[in-house]
């Protein structure tokens, strides 16, 4: 199946905007689940305005966007050895 180059770009999209965004909502996620482990263990208080958002945001951006571009080149590499078949 030939995929055109429309479809490798809106995969490419696809991609740069799933993984930041998965990776924000799983590290914000972890760090809720780890306050609600120490707030249920220590009875420490339960302050969730301290975890830094921003920083998530921009590690998430950088880090997805790097992964995004592996992944899309990988999955580019092999269809290109594949399409000779």
């Amino acid at each position: 199946m030939k995929i055109s180059a429309s479809k490798w770009c809106l995969i490419f999209i696809y991609l740069v905007i799933a993984f930041p965004t998965g990776i924000f909502i799983a590290a914000v996620t972890m760090q809720i689940l780890i306050k609600l482990f120490y707030f249920y263990l220590n009875g420490l208080s339960l302050n969730l305005s301290s975890i830094d958002y921003m920083k998530i945001l921009k590690g998430s951006i950088a880090g997805g966007i790097i992964g995004a571009i592996g992944c899309w080149w990988i999955y580019y590499q092999h269809y290109k050895k594949n399409r000779s078949r």
